[in-house]
């Protein structure tokens, strides 16, 4: 008998819609506006710096879980179409499913809470706060885990060595933590905002030094058309953006140490587009030379 797959989405689906039941069954409770946004002052203490109103609010966490459950859905129905990842996408499916629930429970209980605190039906404090940056620093790093023991474990093509693999897997334990990090201990000297992409680009640099020992393979490095393509691009891809990465990275969190927090967030960015556009050019240049010379 064939596994109806799309049964188990029903209640992730109707727990989506649970904030607009609530927001129906409070509304005459609710005030005008509700918190939309905290930050730590000075001395620590979460206090609100933004408001919004409650149909605001739920619909906003509404359409934030529906991005998240179309985007971690949609990477396991790339499968259908690339066979080279069907096996780890298999493996993956029941890890994605539980991130996939995690993570919408987490934007559903928020408004929840948020409403119900608001009406006076539930007593709120600084404590909740602390509990969500919990959960989700837990849930990130279960499902990096999960996914680079899976996938380093069912590949026939090894990328990288066990100890550069295990280096790139520890960074990106690292960065994704730090959000969930600066909320739990976030304090008034420390600008943590700053840090956020300072850590990044000394992880693009890390990542860089250590681009030129990338194989061909299905799932890591500059994966352009190109690259996928031929040996001979991916390897001087590869070579040039590893240089890329790693001197925009190091350049990158030195200018940093410089600017305030706003221009650090543009540095970040603009180094992820100068790094992306310079190898992915370069990729297809190469590619066509090597075509014209066949």
């Amino acid at each position: 008998m064939k596994e109806n797959k799309w049964l188990k989405e029903i209640p992730l689906i109707v727990l989506m819609l649970c904030p607009l039941g609530v927001y129906w069954y409070l509304k005459p409770l609710l005030p005008e506006l509700l918190p939309s946004h905290y930050t730590i002052d000075q001395n620590g203490h979460w206090v609100v710096d933004g408001r919004m109103s409650p149909i605001g609010l739920v619909g906003g966490m509404l359409l934030v879980s529906v991005v998240i459950y179309l985007l971690l859905h949609l990477a396991l129905v790339v499968k259908k179409w690339q066979p080279a990842i069907q096996q780890q996408s298999a493996l993956l499916e029941p890890v994605m499913y539980m991130v996939k629930a995690g993570l919408v429970l987490l934007f559903t209980a928020i408004p929840v809470y948020t409403m119900l605190t608001g009406a006076g039906k539930l007593q709120g404090g600084a404590v909740w706060g602390y509990i969500g940056s919990i959960v989700l620093l837990i849930l990130l790093n279960w499902f990096i885990y999960r996914l680079y023991s899976v996938m380093y474990r069912n590949s026939d093509d090894k990328p990288l060595s066990h100890q550069h693999y295990v280096i790139i897997w520890v960074g990106t334990h690292i960065v994704v933590s730090l959000a969930p990090l600066c909320a739990l201990l976030l304090a008034g000297k420390v600008d943590f905002g700053r840090m956020i992409p300072q850590f990044i680009l000394v992880f693009l640099a890390v990542c860089g030094n250590l681009m030129y020992n990338v194989r061909p393979n299905t799932y890591m490095g500059i994966r352009t058309p190109w690259t996928l393509k031929n040996e001979t691009v991916w390897r001087k891809t590869h070579r040039l953006g590893g240089v890329v990465m790693f001197v925009l990275g190091t350049a990158g969190f030195i200018a940093t140490l410089l600017v305030n927090e706003q221009w650090a967030h543009i540095i970040l960015l603009l180094v992820l587009i100068v790094s992306t556009l310079i190898s992915t050019v370069y990729s297809y240049v190469i590619y066509k030379k090597l075509i014209h010379q066949s």
